[in-house]
């Protein structure tokens, strides 16, 4: 909208009134991108947690491989202890 050089009354209520709703739709719009972010955050935090949860899963399996061989070496040792 086009202000007049000497506005009346009702020229600045219909500037204030078109000022106010592009400001409501502005508002809409960053309301819209706050969603769209705090969905992309969530998103992004549970492949996070989901990585993590695998790499502490992949080096338990690791290192509990490589120690069966020894676990296995007690047990009988001590089977053979408390047969005898």
């Amino acid at each position: 909208m086009q202000i007049p050089e000497n506005p009346d009354s009702c020229d600045i209520r219909d500037a204030l009134l078109q000022l106010s709703e592009e400001v409501n739709q502005l508002n809409n719009k960053v309301d819209k991108l706050d969603f769209k972010f705090d969905t992309y955050q969530k998103g992004t935090d549970g492949m996070v947690k989901m990585a993590t949860t695998i790499i502490i899963a992949t080096a338990s399996v690791v290192i509990l491989s490589g120690l069966t061989p020894a676990i296995t070496a007690i047990i009988t040792a001590l089977s053979a202890t408390n047969a005898g």
